[in-house]
């Protein structure tokens, strides 16, 4: 078998728009996808039995279905509802749902890791508990759940492929129309393969570097 890349060069343009709509993508859903997880363990942690069980409910909904059917959900559920979007607003609004819910289990164990030391410590600095949750047991909190949530993160990125079922021109979608045009599957997906590797290990990469940062022992 031979190697055939002759068709790069004339669609090396469309590759790297998808390599864009994919950054945008991902860094949208990372960012969504950890407030509304972070939210949702503070919810799991609260004293209202109305809150705990609606984030139950929402976790377990979204953990124990399938996200290409989450994403065909919105994609078909919110015209009907009136609400007209574009794919890649509909694919944000799915995939940070979706992961909102593993985010939401990785905070909240940090939470429930934080020790009752630095709660009365800061009781006893004179913080109010509202205080004391927002300075003191959420960064901590965050910190001890930062590898587990930049494990979500990295396969937050390679869900995202699932996208393109919804028409999203991102690089999954964009591999299956070269493929179209130039008959050429293996080198192609062997490209995007390529791409993916490089996009997360840059992830991971990165977040060695924060981690060496925050690092902390209890």
């Amino acid at each position: 078998m031979i190697l055939n890349f002759n068709f790069l060069p004339k669609y090396v343009g469309m590759i790297l728009q998808g390599c864009e709509v994919t950054l945008i993508l991902v860094v949208s859903c990372l960012v969504l996808g950890f407030g509304l997880g972070l939210v949702f363990a503070l919810f799991r942690q609260s004293n209202s039995k109305f809150l705990r069980g609606f984030s139950s409910v929402w976790v377990n909904v979204l953990r124990n279905t399938p996200f290409l059917l989450q994403l065909f959900f919105f994609f078909y559920g919110l015209p009907q509802l009136g609400i007209s979007t574009t794919p890649l607003v509909t694919s944000i609004i799915a995939l940070s749902i979706n992961s909102s819910a593993p985010n939401c289990e990785v905070i909240r164990s940090g939470l429930m890791s934080v020790k009752k030391g630095y709660y009365e410590c800061a009781y006893s600095l004179g913080y109010s508990k509202f205080q004391t949750f927002v300075y003191f047991i959420i960064p901590i909190s965050l910190r001890l759940s930062f590898k587990s949530l930049v494990n979500n993160f990295v396969n937050l990125a390679l869900t995202s492929s699932v996208c393109y079922s919804t028409t999203l021109m991102e690089i999954t979608g964009v591999a299956k129309t070269v493929v179209g045009r130039v008959s050429r599957p293996f080198e192609v997906y062997l490209l995007i393969l390529i791409l993916y590797c490089v996009f997360t290990y840059v992830i991971s990469f990165i977040s060695k570097a924060i981690d060496r940062k925050i690092h902390i022992v209890l």
